[in-house]
């Protein structure tokens, strides 16, 4: 009987033991994936600015430099939807709005862009 009851709580002893260990390395391993996520979603925009940048230049180098303008409208008209609109407007947004609104009254592509985003945007 002796043996019965000890083996018992060796075998409840091990099992505790077991949990605890699994538990804790599922919680390392829960915490690494968290970590990895979160250096790819860092990474994802600078790898599409690296991406769209390294095209922009090889179509500018090509001669194409009105398809590089048209790419490089895209994220100035998102931006300025974005936040050159918004009412928490600073100081530094107001700068970045009149710098793409002097670049719009000059380059047709830019506005044709910004003013695309912005009825895109309100339907």
């Amino acid at each position: 009987m002796k043996t019965c009851v000890t083996s018992v709580i060796f075998l409840l002893v091990g099992l505790g033991v077991g949990f605890y260990i699994g538990y804790r390395d599922y919680q390392k391993h829960i915490a690494s994936e968290a970590i990895q996520q979160m250096v790819e979603s860092g990474e994802s925009p600078e790898a599409l600015l690296a991406s769209m940048s390294a095209r922009t230049i090889s179509l500018i180098d090509s001669g194409q430099g009105q398809q590089a303008v048209q790419m490089l409208s895209f994220p100035i008209a998102h931006y300025y939807y974005l936040y050159a609109s918004s009412t928490f407007t600073n100081e530094q947004r107001l700068k970045l709005r009149a710098l793409i609104d002097g670049l719009a009254s000059t380059n047709q592509i830019v506005a044709a862009q910004i003013a695309k985003e912005m009825s895109d945007k309100k339907k």
